[in-house]
């Protein structure tokens, strides 16, 4: 009754192949940046042109966020992150959302300069005003959502882990 036995797998060929399957996520993810990159230089920038792009980014950051999360390895991750790294984590996820907020409010206020104004000083002033507003909305937005998913999400994965060690001892 071989046939529905286990078969011992070779721990160190695993994990080569686990970092092969990281390589691959990786290199689609800067794939797909780039190709959103080309389409928006080459041709006229639509959701339309780019979804399939966004689709593959949104879908397995997503995917790899959940299954960290529920698995208990993103609290383990984070640990291991903070021990080595001068920055820690929490402050590096608000750190990328206040970038994030502040490199829209320079792309909407660039584009709003640009499409929009008839004078250089119309220009000047089409640019400061739509960069404070984007800042002021777009900044605590995404640095406080980035704030509260890491740390519901380090929540959630140190309960997964108490979880899963309740369960190997009761």
């Amino acid at each position: 009754m071989g046939f529905w036995n286990k078969k011992h797998k070779d721990e160190r060929v695993e994990n080569i192949k686990n970092k092969i399957y990281k390589e691959i996520y990786i290199l689609i993810m800067v794939l797909s940046f780039i190709s959103i990159a080309v389409k928006f230089i080459t041709i006229e920038m639509s959701l339309r042109v780019v979804l399939f792009e966004w689709i593959v980014i949104l879908v397995s950051s997503l995917y790899y966020s959940v299954r960290t999360t529920f698995l208990g390895i993103y609290s383990d991750e984070v640990e291991l992150h903070d021990q080595t790294s001068k920055v820690k984590m929490s402050k590096k996820n608000l750190m990328g959302g206040i970038a994030l907020g502040v490199v829209l409010a320079l792309i909407f206020a660039t584009n709003s300069a640009v499409n929009y104004a008839d004078s250089s000083q119309q220009a000047i002033s089409y640019f400061l005003l739509v960069f404070f507003v984007s800042f002021i909305i777009y900044v605590p937005l995404f640095g406080g959502v980035n704030a509260i998913i890491h740390s519901a999400a380090k929540r959630k994965s140190e309960q997964m882990n108490q979880k899963n060690l309740d369960d190997r001892e009761g």
